[in-house]
């Protein structure tokens, strides 16, 4: 699988899965945030690390994923902590369980405490587990 091809299922059904997160990929408000998340998944050495950290470490990766790209949610945001409104914080969330469910075929996630108070205010995110397949991205 390479990572366009996971871009390109996102992209295609994010709203048909996700449908009251719609705003978020097609809003012009949201769209420097959707453009970040399409960013990170084809950029196939940052989707490596967000799926090890996943699998090895259950760190979410909602939480690789911000800390990765913090200085540019900064400028994105104006606010020099980065805190993000609750709209913005779920519709991350639905994109990476989008990416992991959906396009890598993971089966279950569990919610988690990341504690991100100082950048973001983000208190949980979901861990994902029991893909079906050995994943290896090309590409």
């Amino acid at each position: 699988m390479t990572v366009q091809d996971i871009a390109i299922k996102v992209e295609n059904e994010f709203t048909e899965v996700y449908a009251h997160f719609h705003e978020f990929q097609h809003n012009t408000n949201y769209r420097k945030y959707w453009e970040k998340c399409i960013e990170a998944v084809k950029d196939r050495e940052l989707l490596s690390h967000i799926i090890f950290c996943n699998d090895l470490f259950s760190i979410p990766p909602v939480k690789t994923f911000l800390m990765n790209y913090r200085d540019d949610f900064i400028l994105i945001t104006g606010k020099s902590n980065a805190e993000l409104d609750m709209f913005v914080k779920k519709s991350i969330g639905a994109f990476w369980g989008m990416v992991f469910k959906f396009a890598l075929g993971y089966q279950e996630q569990k919610s988690v405490s990341v504690s991100m108070y100082d950048y973001f205010v983000v208190k949980t995110a979901s861990c994902f587990s029991n893909h079906k397949t050995k994943i290896r991205l090309e590409g």
